[in-house]
């Protein structure tokens, strides 16, 4: 324990222990943050986190100055200056910038905050999986609110906003994700994501809206339904109470509010109905186009198959009445 806490000595007194000793760190810090969900990292952290009966480990400097030359860990600075180009010619920038990095003003490993680039590409491709597992019909099904492309993020163990940001600004420059708002007003936020089989996401249609803004119709007015079901609930109780009490005056009064409240309640669940019902017809009309799309696609390439066969329609009905005359 005290060897692997210990500073590093110059690594021609020993290359063997001190390359181990460098991959020890290196892996165990990489794991560590990813079973801990933890996408950016610094110094500071990382030495509370490995304290062990009062001692911390003094080598984490030469540990993260190998990461960052292997491109592991990445200044949060530059990786946000990645977002606007591609890594390619980041990389390229970074290295035909050398002369002037030296001569520009650096912030000190000790005192800067990294991205762990392999875990947040690792956990954005998670995301879009995860997003890509619930698609059933990939014509509209690929787009859906902010609020349902964030609990996706959370459901792949992203709690906090910085990592949630880390994710969205990745598969945006990776163009896995666009992010648009819809409606009359263009007050919906929503999130397109990559269809499966897929590499780069496509602008929303007008499918896509229009799908999208039936879905959020029915939502908000399944969220009303909900309130309103606890609101005459709670009269019901209210209208108990007051029986009890012998208050018919005001048990009547509740009553009649009740009834309005149901009234409301049976309109707007009738259109959550009709909502549900047009939505349906939609996708069945798309596993429709789908299935002639596929019948098509046979008839094709049956048709080819007997093109380079040297077949022809004429010549098949020909045949096979040659062999009804045998």
């Amino acid at each position: 324990m005290d060897a692997l806490f210990a500073f590093f000595k110059d690594r021609e007194l020993n290359p063997v222990h001190y390359d181990a000793k460098m991959k020890f760190w290196s892996e165990t810090i990489i794991n560590y943050c990813e079973d801990h969900g933890i996408l950016q990292i610094d110094i500071s952290t990382i030495v509370s986190r490995f304290r062990r009966k009062g001692k911390t480990p003094k080598c984490l400097d030469k540990i993260f100055e190998e990461l960052i030359k292997q491109r592991r860990l990445i200044s949060t600075n530059d990786y946000t200056y990645s977002q606007q180009s591609s890594w390619a010619s980041w990389t390229f920038n970074k290295l035909t910038s050398s002369l002037t990095s030296l001569m520009s003003t650096k912030i000190p490993v000790d005192q800067d905050i990294f991205v762990i680039k392999e875990l947040v590409d690792k956990k954005a491709q998670q995301v879009i999986e995860s997003l890509q597992s619930h698609v059933c019909v990939a014509t509209f099904d690929c787009v859906i609110s902010y609020g349902s492309f964030i609990d996706a993020c959370r459901r792949c163990a992203l709690i906090d906003e910085n990592s949630i940001n880390l994710i969205i600004s990745t598969l945006v420059r990776d163009k896995k994700i666009l992010i648009d708002y819809v409606g009359e007003t263009k007050n919906v936020k929503v999130v397109k994501f990559i269809a499966p089989g897929t590499s780069t996401v496509r602008p929303i249609t007008e499918i896509e809206n229009s799908v999208l803004l039936l879905r959020h119709s029915k939502d908000r007015l399944e969220e009303q339904l909900k309130k309103s079901d606890e609101q005459i609930e709670g009269l019901l109780t209210d209208i108990r109470r007051h029986l009890k009490n012998s208050n018919r005056t005001a048990a009547m009064k509740l009553l009649r509010k009740k009834k309005i409240l149901e009234r409301e309640y049976e309109k707007k669940d009738r259109t959550v109905e009709h909502l549900n019902t047009v939505l349906t017809q939609i996708e069945q009309t798309d596993c429709s186009s789908l299935v002639i799309n596929a019948y098509s696609s046979g008839v094709q390439a049956h048709k080819e198959l007997l093109r380079k066969n040297g077949l022809t329609p004429d010549a098949v009905e020909d045949m096979i009445d040659e062999v009804h005359d045998v």
